[in-house]
């Protein structure tokens, strides 16, 4: 329908051109009052067109504007919206599920590792304290040197956190 419009209102649009090319024509033959006539048509054939081809712009906008809203507004539409949107929550959940997941993860992990540090420096404090009764007992069987060199020993590798250190310093001492 909209074509079948366009097309008249081009063919209009070309009588005026003709009218303007007759109305020339007749000046050129020097007849002033029918120049005046057709060139009168021609400019007003002209405007209507112009005006008709405006309407036709703003109603085919307005009927593809309502096409438009018809169709996202139409019950297929709804429906895919709201599956894509349900879709893009599951996905979300899942991500977030994810993320929840590698955080306690992490978390837990870390607070094995501390555990861990905590407990083994207990069992090195307990390892430290029983090494030094026993360095304690047999103070009175070394020689006093000797003595002085394993107890700074014993505190180094403690501070060091060094087991086989502290463990070597009680082999010399059983050594003598």
């Amino acid at each position: 329908m909209l074509t079948t419009l366009f097309y008249i209102a081009l063919l209009a649009a070309s009588l005026a051109m003709l009218l303007f090319l007759i109305g020339f024509i007749f000046m050129q033959a020097g007849l002033p009052w029918l120049t005046t006539l057709f060139y009168g048509i021609a400019s007003k054939t002209l405007l209507l067109t112009m005006l008709s081809l405006a309407a036709l712009a703003v109603l085919a906008l307005l009927l593809t504007i309502w096409r438009q809203l018809r169709r996202y507004f139409s019950r297929e539409s709804l429906a895919l919206r709201r599956i894509l949107s349900l879709h893009n929550q599951q996905r979300s959940l899942k991500q977030r599920t994810a993320q929840q997941w590698r955080q306690l993860h992490y978390l837990n992990r870390f607070k094995r590792h501390r555990l861990l540090a905590a407990n083994n420096r207990k069992h090195l404090r307990e390892l430290f304290d029983a090494v030094n009764r026993e360095l304690q007992t047999v103070k009175t069987q070394l020689p006093s040197a000797k003595y002085r060199t394993l107890q700074k020993a014993l505190r180094r590798c403690y501070r060091r956190g060094d087991v086989d250190g502290i463990l070597s310093v009680r082999g010399e001492m059983q050594c003598r």
